[in-house]
C-alpha cells in the first residue's frame, strides 16, 4: 500500500533531490547559500589543515599498507600472510595498487573518497529526520568528530575493512528507509547486496546493517507475516549469495583449520590475548565501572539540555521584560529556576561520578548513548502498534531505523562507547545524526508540551543548535592547532610522503634512512612486532607470515616456522620497534611472549643502532615499554 503520509513529512522536511520531480536551476551563487554547502566547506576545510597528516606509522597501518602489495605480489591470504578480517578490504586494495600504483597516496585517495561518501549518506539519513540547515549541521558534525579527529581519523584508518563495511552499512540502511518511504522490493534488494559485501569486508558491520533490515521489515509488516517471512527471504537471499561463494571459495583454498582455528574469522579459538582486548572494547574488564561512567554520560546529557533550556528562558526573560509580560514572565522565572536547579545537580553528580571512576571516564556523554537510543526506539515501537495501516509517521519510522542501526552498530562497545580513537568514527556517524535530531527537535517539542509556550520552543531549539555549531567551530579550531603542532615531522619515502608526529617521527625517518643507506630495493628486513610500513614505505618486503606479533597468535611451532622464514629469505636487518602490547596483556615482544623467536633473534644478531636515542644508547640499550618511542636495529652476525 503505498505511503499517504510520506508527502506531508517532504512538505516538512524536502529530502535534497526534489522529490516533487520539479526541475530546478540552481546557480553557483544560490547553491554556495544553501545549507549543503557547510558540508563541503567542512570537509574541504579539515582536508586542508590535516593534508598528509593522517596516517600514524606503526600501529596497524603496516598491515593495511603492506598486506595488499604481497597479494598483489602473488601471497595467499590467510595461508602465506596471517589476516584475521574477512578477504574483501585486502583484495580490494591490492586492485587498486595495480590500476594506480603502490603508493601511500592511492590508499589515502580511496579513505578521502570513502570518507566523503560516509558524509553524503549522513546527510542523506539526516534529512529523513531534520531540515537543511541542520541535517547539513549534523554532517559537518560527522565530519569533524568521525572523519577528521586526529586521534584515529577516516582517511588513513587503523582498518580498511571497517571504512568500506562503514560505507556498504549505512548504504544499507538509506536503502531500507527508502523500503520504509515506498515499500519497493528494489530497496531490499540493494539492502542485501550491500549487506553481503559487508559480510566479506567485517562482520560486525553486515550484523548492524541485517539487523535493521530485520527490524524495519518487522516495523512495516508484523501484521502480513507472509510478507515479511517473503520479504526478509529476499534481502537475506542476496545477502548469502555474495558471502557464501566467497567464504566457500576460501574454505577450498585456505581450509578450515587456517581460516577459522588459526585466522579466527568467525571469531572462534580466540587466544587469551584477543579475549582480554575484546572486553577492554567492550568494557565487560570492569563492568560496574562501565555502568557508572555511562550513568555519568545521562548526566552529563541531562546537564547540557538544562543548561540549553536555562540560556533559552533567560534570553526569553529578557525580550519579555522589555514587553512588560508580568504574567509569562512569572512562568519563566520559575522555569529558570526549575532548570537552573537541574543543572547544578547535574553537575554536581558528574563530578562525583567522575571521581568515582578512578581516571577511566574522560566526562563524554556518549557513553549513554545505548540508554538513550533504547529510549528512542520503544516509544516508536509502541506507538506503531497503535497504528492500523500505516505504522507510525515517516519521522518516526526514520527515527526507529537508525537508532536500531545505530544501537547495533554499537554492540560491540555498549558498555563503553568510544568518543573517539580508532574505533569511535566507524561507530557514531548515525548516532551524532540523532543527537543533533535530539538537540533541535525532541528537546524543543518536549519544551513546549510541557510549557505549551511556541516562542520557548523556537528558542531551545535556536540556542541547542547554536551550541552544537559553536562546539563544532571550536572542535574545529583545537583539531586545527592538534594536527598542525603535533603532526610537524616531514617523511618522504620512496613510497609515500607523509607528516608524523614528533614523538617518533624522528625513530622512524632515522630507520628509514638507515634502511635506505644498508639495504637494497626489494630486498626482506623483518620489523617486530608491529611496523611493517617501514617496509612498504622504503620498497623493501617483509618475509614473515604475521605482520603483526600480537601475544598468543603464533605457537612455538609457528614461531620457529617464522625462524626459518627469515633463514630462506637472508634477512641482515632485524628492526624491532618499540610498541608495547599492553592492550593485549602483555608488554615485551621476545620477553613476555613469543620468546623462542625473541631468543633466535637475540642469538643470531647483534644491535648496531637505536633509532631515536643518542649513540650511548647502544651501550644502555632500552627495553619495550619505555616512555620515549625508539627502533632498534640489528645486523646478522657474519
Amino acid at each position: 500500500m503505498p505511503d499517504t503520509s510520506a508527502s506531508r513529512h517532504n512538505e516538512q522536511f524536502p529530502a535534497a533531490g526534489n522529490p516533487q520531480g520539479v526541475q530546478q536551476t540552481v546557480t553557483p551563487r544560490q547553491w554556495l547559500r544553501r545549507p549543503q554547502a557547510l558540508m563541503f566547506a567542512v570537509f574541504a576545510l579539515m582536508l586542508l589543515v590535516s593534508w598528509r597528516r593522517w596516517t600514524s606509522p606503526i600501529a596497524d597501518s603496516g598491515r593495511e599498507l603492506d598486506l595488499p602489495l604481497r597479494l598483489l605480489g602473488g601471497e595467499m591470504l590467510y595461508r602465506d600472510v596471517h589476516h584475521i578480517y574477512p578477504p574483501f578490504a585486502p583484495y580490494f586494495n591490492a586492485l587498486l595498487y595495480r590500476l594506480f600504483g603502490a603508493h601511500l597516496e592511492t590508499l589515502l585517495v580511496g579513505g578521502v573518497i570513502c570518507s566523503g561518501i560516509i558524509v553524503y549518506l549522513c546527510w542523506r539519513l539526516a534529512r529523513r529526520l531534520l531540515p537543511e540547515t541542520e541535517a547539513a549541521l549534523a554532517a559537518a558534525t560527522v565530519t569533524v568528530l568521525c572523519v577528521f579527529k586526529p586521534a584515529g581519523n577516516l582517511i588513513s584508518p587503523y582498518s580498511f575493512a571497517a571504512l568500506y563495511s562503514t560505507v556498504m552499512a549505512l548504504g544499507a540502511v538509506l536503502a531500507m528507509l527508502r523500503y520504509a518511504e515506498t515499500l519497493r522490493r528494489g530497496e531490499l534488494i540493494v539492502a542485501g547486496v550491500l549487506t553481503g559485501l559487508a559480510a566479506v569486508t567485517k562482520q560486525e558491520f553486515a550484523l548492524a546493517a541485517a539487523l535493521t533490515i530485520a527490524a524495519t521489515l518487522l516495523l512495516m509488516h508484523r501484521r502480513e507475516f507472509g510478507t515479511l517471512v517473503m520479504r526478509l527471504s529476499v534481502a537475506a537471499a542476496f545477502s548469502v549469495l555474495i558471502a557464501l561463494p566467497v567464504y566457500g571459495w576460501l574454505l577450498w583454498r585456505v581450509g578450515w583449520q587456517t581460516l577459522i582455528e588459526d585466522c579466527h574469522l568467525l571469531y572462534t579459538h580466540l587466544p587469551p590475548s584477543l579475549v582480554f582486548y575484546n572486553r577492554q572494547r567492550t568494557g565487560m574488564d570492569h563492568p560496574f565501572s562501565s555502568l557508572l561512567q555511562m550513568t555519568g554520560g545521562l548526566i552529563v546529557s541531562v546537564a547540557a539540555a538544562g543548561g540549553i533550556v536555562l540560556l533559552s528562558a533567560l534570553s526569553l526573560l529578557r525580550a519579555q521584560r522589555r514587553e512588560a509580560a508580568v504574567r509569562t514572565g512569572t512562568e519563566l522565572r520559575f522555569l529558570i529556576l526549575r532548570s537552573g536547579l537541574v543543572l547544578g545537580l547535574a553537575l554536581a553528580g558528574t563530578f562525583v561520578i567522575r571521581a568515582l571512576s578512578e581516571g577511566r571516564w574522560d566526562g563524554s556523554p556518549l557513553r549513554a548513548l545505548p540508554v538513550a537510543l533504547v529510549c528512542l526506539i520503544i516509544p516508536v515501537w509502541r506507538r506503531s502498534r497503535r497504528a492500523h495501516i500505516i505504522p507510525t509517521s515517516p519521522t518516526d519510522r526514520a527515527l526507529f531505523i537508525i537508532a536500531v542501526y545505530s544501537l547495533a552498530v554499537l554492540a560491540r562497545v555498549a558498555l563503553r562507547v568510544p568518543s573517539g580513537g580508532a574505533f569511535g568514527g566507524f561507530f557514531l556517524p548515525t548516532s551524532l545524526v540523532l543527537i543533533v535530531y535530539l538537540t533541535t527537535r525532541s528537546l524543543p517539542r518536549a519544551i513546549e508540551d510541557w510549557t505549551r509556550n511556541q516562542k520557548l520552543a523556537a528558542r531551545v531549539r535556536m540556542f541547542g543548535r547554536t551550541t552544537l555549531a559553536a562546539l563544532m567551530i571550536m572542535t574545529i579550531g583545537v583539531f586545527a592547532v592538534r594536527y598542525r603542532r603535533t603532526f610537524d615531522v616531514l617523511i618522504s619515502a620512496p613510497r609515500g610522503t607523509l607528516y608524523t608526529n614528533h614523538t617518533s617521527g624522528p625513530a622512524l625517518k632515522e630507520a628509514l634512512e638507515f634502511i635506505e643507506q644498508h639495504t637494497a630495493p626489494g630486498e626482506a628486513i623483518a620489523v617486530l612486532p608491529e611496523g611493517s610500513d617501514l617496509a612498504f614505505l622504503s620498497g623493501r618486503r617483509m618475509p614473515l607470515r604475521h605482520q603483526i606479533m600480537i601475544p598468543g597468535f603464533m605457537s612455538e611451532q609457528e614461531e620457529r616456522a617464522a625462524i626459518e622464514r627469515l633463514q630462506q629469505a637472508s634477512v641482515r636487518y632485524v628492526f624491532i620497534v618499540n610498541r608495547p602490547m599492553r592492550e593485549f596483556g602483555q608488554e615485551a615482544f621476545g620477553r613476555d611472549f613469543d620468546q623462542t623467536l625473541g631468543a633466535w633473534i637475540s642469538g643470531q644478531y647483534h644491535l648496531v643502532r637505536v633509532c631515536g636515542r643518542a649513540a650511548d644508547a647502544l651501550t644502555q640499550p632500552p627495553e619495550i615499554g619505555d616512555p620515549a618511542f625508539f627502533i632498534k636495529v640489528c645486523a646478522r652476525n657474519d
